[in-house]
């Protein structure tokens, strides 16, 4: 979250404008993370918020339940016994099969080793799934959140954002749901709710 941090205090160098940050899957929480952690961020965009301490979170964000549910555990320790360098494919720790509603999409998806293909190593995966926010959502007072939720997002339900953003009561909270939106939301039902909803939160951010 550091390197996020650094890019926010770069970019605030350059000029006065107005910083939001968008984050797709996944992303969402790391740009709370980055925004708790800075501090001077104007607003943040998400397409999920995943509480990565929530059981619920990781048994149905999991490959599997049973993996969702011992996941943590299996990748602490692993990297305490020095196996944290080794790399393992995305696809079998993840449910990455739900990444997009289109199969055509999903196979260019699964090539892509930027994407569905790509390989992490399990000291990545340990981290991730044991970071904290540095402010908790009760005392989060930073900027106003946006969540963009595809309606059809077999992966990241709305349900599994909701009980964190709840906790946010200090800014404002919004939610947009898309159209028969996947995960990556790629269908235009939901990408033209989403361009413009986020249109208009950032306008509002600029205005200020």
């Amino acid at each position: 979250m550091q390197i996020g941090s650094d890019l926010v205090d770069a970019e605030r160098a350059k000029d006065d404008r107005p910083i939001v940050l968008y984050g797709l899957s996944a992303g969402g929480m790391e740009t709370y993370h980055v925004a708790a952690l800075n501090g001077h961020v104007d607003g943040i965009v998400g397409m999920t918020f995943l509480d990565t301490s929530s059981t619920r979170v990781k048994v149905e964000t999991g490959f599997d339940p049973v993996s969702g549910f011992l996941g943590a555990y299996v990748m602490r320790f692993l990297t305490r016994i020095g196996l944290g360098r080794v790399r393992v494919p995305m696809r079998y720790v993840s449910k990455m099969r739900a990444l997009v509603n289109d199969r055509a999409a999903k196979k260019a998806w699964y090539r892509d080793k930027t994407s569905a293909g790509n390989d992490v190593s399990i000291a990545f995966l340990d981290s991730w799934l044991r970071y904290r926010p540095v402010v908790a959502p009760e005392d989060f007072d930073v900027c106003p959140v946006l969540l963009t939720q595809p309606a059809a997002d077999h992966w990241t339900p709305l349900h599994l954002a909701e009980p964190f953003l709840a906790r946010i009561t200090h800014v404002p909270v919004t939610q947009v749901m898309l159209p028969n939106g996947g995960h990556y939301p790629l269908e235009k039902e939901a990408l033209d709710p989403m361009v413009e909803a986020i249109s208009s939160f950032v306008g509002e951010r600029a205005a200020r």
